[in-house]
This record gives structure tokens, sequence and C-alpha cells, in this order.
């Protein structure tokens, strides 16, 4: 998913015959499995349980929809507004270099997955899960637990599977190679490269976790009363999931408060869940550019161009989103039909009404 296939096209509802879980991961060019290995980088796990669990992969999707829309709506208004995510699966390097950005984008995109799949548990879209199971603590005074409530359990029990498989594979794979005595390593560069990727991997991981909990802990209690006229005679309560961009802003919390960690240190030991033990926080490696100017080198797009608002104080507004560069007004004028009136019979008549308004580009 982090490759992303929001932008795909493949069509997973192919028959029996294409989707059999007997044929190799290069079965056939028609395999939608195969075609989201080459295409969007699915490794050998991932593949795998997309032939299994079939069924999901138009949720895995969706998420990566999610992903994008969400943080692209969080941060429309700052330097910083997301853009890059949109280049996927030819990621940018805000999203390669473990920045604070990747940071979010990572924990969001397992949040997303955990979403997409907890909903479609209680919306009966899978029939590999249900409805979660019913909380022990009573609801409300005079309520009782009913409905359908949304399967967080199921969905970030297979998030985590589905995701994380990447970057334990990359953790795994190069912390091997630096337990050796010998390191079998050619040069110091390739050694430091090799500790690089691992705490990369491990960094990923960590924020992915961040993100299911954060989710976790967005779970609220919903309540509805029954009758007929109104009597309310059947009063149910249910556990279900707030809107997506609420579970981003809390992320964004985070993201605000990422801690940095110091390179080419690991944590004690690297295989303890493969997480930085103690905090709760995202997690970085890499300072992010200022994002004012525009550097490929580090996936910065700048500012040149962009809305701003002349009355905020916000990160929206021209003195911050503009860099102090200034801005500069531009003049729109609208002629539209207005007043419209009908006379019978059987005519419209209406004036022609002009409006001017001023846009703020950043220079």
């Amino acid at each position: 998913m982090r490759r992303s296939l929001q932008h795909s096209n493949i069509h997973w509802n192919l028959t029996s015959t294409n989707n059999n879980p007997s044929r190799g991961i290069r079965s056939g060019i028609r395999s939608p499995c195969g075609v989201a290995r080459r295409r969007y980088g699915f490794i050998k796990i991932q593949a795998k349980l997309c032939r299994s669990w079939m069924e999901t992969m138009p949720h895995v999707q969706l998420a990566a929809t999610l992903t994008a829309d969400t943080c692209q709506k969080i941060f429309e208004n700052r330097r910083w507004n997301c853009s890059s995510i949109t280049k996927a699966p030819y990621l940018q390097p805000d999203l390669t270099r473990a920045t604070r950005e990747q940071a979010f984008v990572y924990s969001l995109s397992s949040a997303s997955l955990t979403y997409s799949l907890a909903r479609a548990c209680s919306s009966g879209a899978l029939y590999h899960c249900t409805c979660a199971v019913k909380p022990t603590e009573n609801p409300q005074k005079n309520f009782q637990w009913g409905g359908c409530g949304d399967n967080l359990k199921w969905g970030a029990a297979f998030a985590k599977r589905f995701i994380d498989n990447a970057e334990k594979y990359v953790a795994k794979k190069t912390k091997e190679k630096l337990k050796k005595r010998d390191n079998n390593f050619e040069n110091e560069d390739e050694r430091k490269n090799s500790l690089l990727k691992t705490q990369m991997a491990l960094i990923n991981l960590h924020n992915n976790r961040v993100g299911r909990r954060v989710i976790s802990e967005s779970m609220i209690t919903q309540c509805k009363c029954h009758g007929v006229s109104g009597s309310c005679n059947i009063k149910t309560c249910w556990r279900a999931l707030p809107p997506m961009v609420e579970i981003g802003r809390k992320l964004l919390q985070r993201y605000a408060n990422a801690k940095e960690v110091v390179k080419d240190v690991l944590p004690d030991d690297i295989d303890a869940g493969y997480k930085y033990p103690g905090t709760n926080q995202l997690v970085y490696l890499s300072k992010s550019p200022d994002y004012c100017s525009k550097d490929e080198k580090f996936g910065s797009f700048g500012t040149v161009g962009r809305k701003c608002n002349v009355t905020s104080k916000g990160p929206d507004s021209c003195r911050l989103l503009c860099c102090g560069r200034g801005y500069r007004t531009v003049v729109e004028e609208k002629i539209e039909r207005c007043q419209c009136k009908y006379y019978y019979c059987c005519y419209v008549k209406c004036k022609i009404c002009r409006t001017t308004n001023l846009r703020y580009e950043c220079s």
C-alpha cells in the first residue's frame, strides 16, 4: 500500500482461475496480485496475503486513497501540503529519508488501512470478519450494547500483517549482516548504509504502530433510541470510529511533537517488537527542509504561487506561507446572470452582475 494503489486500475474481482492461491506469484500477467507486485512494490509475503485474502484488496486500495485525501486535507494550508504523496509509487525524497513528514504519512497509512478494514467488517463487505465483539463494561444508563460496532481488532491485525512485513524484511536482512562478527562488508560505507537501512525500517515500523494506537484510542461510543412514534423502547449503543480526518488531526499533533532519533544508533534490542521503547511519539531521523523554495534533492516543491490568507496569523498566512518573500494580489472579476425573474408566460429575465474578488499568491 505504501507504494500506493491510489491510482491503480487493478480489477480484484477476477475469476477463481486467475486467483487460484496454488499458482505462483508470477503466474500469468492477468493475476492482480502479480500486477500489484510488479507495479506497486508488493513483497512476496504481501502478494501471498493478496492471493489468500483477495476480498480485502479493494479496501487496501481504498485505504491508499483515504491516506492521500486525508493528508492533503490536513496539510492543505501549510508549506508542506502533502502534494508529494500524489507522486506515488515514485516517492519523493521527503517520503524516503525518514523525515517528520514520512513519519506522519506512514502512521496515517497504517491508521487508514485499519480504518478501512474495520468499517468493511461492520458493513458486511468482508466475509472474513463481522461486527466487533461487544464491550464488557456497561454503556450509558438505561442503554444496552447492540448494533454493529466497527471491528478495530480485526482491521488492526490485518493492517499490521500487511504493511509491516516490508519493513520487517529489510530489518531482518540487514540486521543479520550487522550481527556477523566479520560484518561481511566490502567497506565502511556499505556497513553504514546497512545500519541506516535497518534504522529506517525500525522507525517506519514504530510509526506504523503509533498510527494504529491513535486510531484505537479514537474509538467513540454511539447510541441510538428506537421505538414507535419516538417512544424510545429500545436503547442501544455500539463502538465506532470517527471520521478519518479527526484521526488525521490527532496524528498532526504527534507530527508537531515528533522526536528526532540519533542516526546510526539502534534500540538496545532490535528484536523487541521493532519499535523504539518508551515513546508513543512519532520518530524521525532526518531534518526536513523549510519547504520554502523548490529543491528536488529534498522533495520540496516550494510555495511560489501558493494561495495565502492575508488576514490569518496561522500557517496559511501570507507571512508564514510565503516565507517572507512577499505576495502578489490577483484581481478576479466574475460576470454572471443574477436576480432572475420568471414572467408569465413564458420567459425568464435576468440582470448581469459583476463581482470582484481578491486572491493573494506567494511571490
